[in-house]
């Protein structure tokens, strides 16, 4: 993923993130359902070796301290439970590809 293509992303979760709290609540199991699709790509994608959570510049303490690289079966649920920010947790999933050659 190029880094165009996450801020990108990162805009539209901006975006999508404009509406009130209550709002985001009942769309809650939707985002669940489009990370736990995300990170089944990412895994069975057959090039990333882990996952990597990426937590948005201005994010909440518990998206700071869950930012980084995690092995599949230890990937937290996204979104975070706990998050405290305005708009609701806007961390996302991301490949790890730290192998070389083809």
């Amino acid at each position: 993923m190029t880094n165009r293509t996450i801020a990108h992303l990162q805009g539209r979760r901006m975006i999508k993130g404009n509406t009130s709290r209550a709002g985001q609540k009942g769309n809650m199991e939707k985002e669940r359902a489009e990370h736990a699709a995300a990170l089944k790509r990412i895994r069975e994608g057959g090039v990333a070796t882990k996952v990597r959570i990426l937590a948005n510049h201005d994010c909440c303490p518990v998206c700071n301290a869950a930012e980084g690289a995690y092995e599949f079966d230890e990937a937290p649920e996204l979104p975070l439970e706990g998050c405290s920010h305005p708009q609701g947790c806007r961390c996302h999933y991301a490949p790890v590809l730290d192998r070389f050659g083809p």
